[in-house]
């Protein structure tokens, strides 16, 4: 993947942007064990749960905007509204475009990934996986056509539970694409990985899925992202329970919790944010960030979201200094 030459490379856009748009989410309370979690590379304690603006008031965190996925380019942060078809384009200073897509009706945008000059969004109602041009040139349009990508030698299903996660190989060769969870008498409940090859339009398997196990099926895996050729990904515990960030083994399947978010991700409800977190993504800077999807909801007929309580959660975390 290309390394993102315009965003945070420093934290200094942040630092700027911090007397008009940022607030800081507290975080008071209590790990759920005992035992507190080991420290990771990132420092929850500086952590920011930050606010945008948007050109159209729709897509502002005070309406149900459903962000579950997120990705940087060379020159912007991403964000796909997974039931409105649409995508928030963010500059440094969080002033948002939103910019339509040309999917079908009733997507459910997941997970979201960039390499060279595309964007790819997996649809969990639809089961596939979109191509969206995005470059400098494309930035200011209206409307973006997204291509549907056949999927070949791999068997899933749409529905409420399917495709969440999504991210691109360093050399552009290769799409991960990742169930949230599933279940059978053999194998109990599981997050499944694939591993497919981009021929043009196609995704086709480039082998058997890895099954990664899950204590129960509570849990699941959404959100991925590479960081120093790791591939992470991230796990929670339904409803709000447990946050944490995981390495996924890509030979194996095995994973190793990195980085517990459990306790910070808990508090920010107290300032109304939602914390249903499904999108990560690692910037220049070494920062994670983090969206969160804030409404629960069927089908969408709509045009805009309904206003909500429970707004939008986005959230820096530097790395540890």
């Amino acid at each position: 993947m290309k390394a993102v030459t315009g965003w945070m490379r420093n934290g200094a856009a942040i630092a700027l942007a911090a007397s008009g748009l940022l607030s800081v989410a507290g975080c008071a309370s209590t790990p759920p064990s005992a035992e507190r979690p080991r420290p990771g590379p990132w420092d929850p304690s500086r952590a920011q749960a930050l606010a945008w603006s948007a050109d159209d008031r729709h897509f502002t965190q005070g309406w149900a905007v459903e962000t579950s996925g997120l990705a940087f380019t060379d020159e912007a942060m991403v964000a796909p509204s997974e039931k409105y078809g649409r995508l928030l384009v963010f500059s440094p200073t969080l002033e948002a475009r939103v910019v339509e897509l040309g999917v079908p009706p009733h997507a459910e945008l997941e997970g979201v990934a960039w390499h060279d000059g595309s964007l790819y969004l997996c649809d969990e109602a639809h089961a596939t996986v979109y191509r969206v041009g995005l470059g400098e040139e494309t930035l200011l349009v209206p409307r973006l056509a997204a291509v549907e990508m056949a999927l070949r030698g791999i068997d899933i299903e749409g529905g409420k539970i399917g495709v969440e996660g999504i991210e691109v190989s360093a050399d552009g060769r290769y799409l991960h694409l990742l169930l949230e969870r599933s279940w059978d008498p053999s194998s109990g409940c599981v997050s499944r990985l694939w591993l497919l090859r981009i021929e043009g339009d196609e995704l086709i398997s480039a082998g058997a899925p890895l099954d990664i196990a899950l204590e129960d099926c509570n849990w699941r895996l959404t959100g991925l992202a590479w960081m120093d050729g790791r591939l992470l990904g991230l796990k929670t515990q339904y409803p709000g329970e447990r946050y944490e960030i995981v390495e996924i083994d890509r030979g194996s399947g095995s994973i190793e919790v990195i980085q517990d978010l459990t306790e910070y991700l808990r508090g920010v409800r107290a300032a109304g944010w939602g914390n249903n977190v499904e999108g990560i993504a690692i910037a220049a800077d070494g920062a994670l960030w983090l969206i969160g999807d804030n409404a629960v909801s069927g089908v969408i007929d709509d045009f805009y979201p309904p206003e909500t309580d429970e707004r939008a959660l986005l959230v820096r975390i530097p790395r540890v200094e």
